[in-house]
């Protein structure tokens, strides 16, 4: 697999931009809403990203995975909590979960850890 995991969260943020120009309201309101989401309450916001980390591999979302990896290597997530994150992902979703994890997931992982 020749993932590059930079190249995949410009092109998600550039997505954003470019729908920002026509619906700011729209794309403001989620962004306020996901970072409200994401903030730490009574769990951590590692934790919460961990969590949709599992939710993108199951859904084999490559954006997604590669923004939830993203944040949970910034929010120091250890190589041992995202490796259980992923085969909490691979036991619900199965087969296909347990693949995104073990190729996209852990490419992207090696890639974000190497910055």
């Amino acid at each position: 697999m020749n993932l590059n995991g930079e190249k995949i969260l410009e092109r998600y943020r550039n997505g954003v931009k470019e729908v920002h120009e026509t619906l700011p309201d729209a794309i403001s309101e989620y962004n306020r809403f996901t970072g409200k989401v994401f903030e730490s309450g009574t769990i951590d916001r590692s934790q919460k990203h961990l969590m949709a980390l599992a939710i993108a591999i199951k859904d084999g979302d490559e954006s997604s995975i590669a923004f939830h990896m993203d944040q949970c290597v910034a929010h120091d997530c250890t190589d041992q909590q995202i490796h259980e994150t992923m085969m909490v992902a691979a036991a619900y979703g199965g087969g296909s979960a347990m693949s995104h994890g073990v190729t996209m997931g852990l490419e992207l992982l090696k890639q974000f850890r190497e910055r």
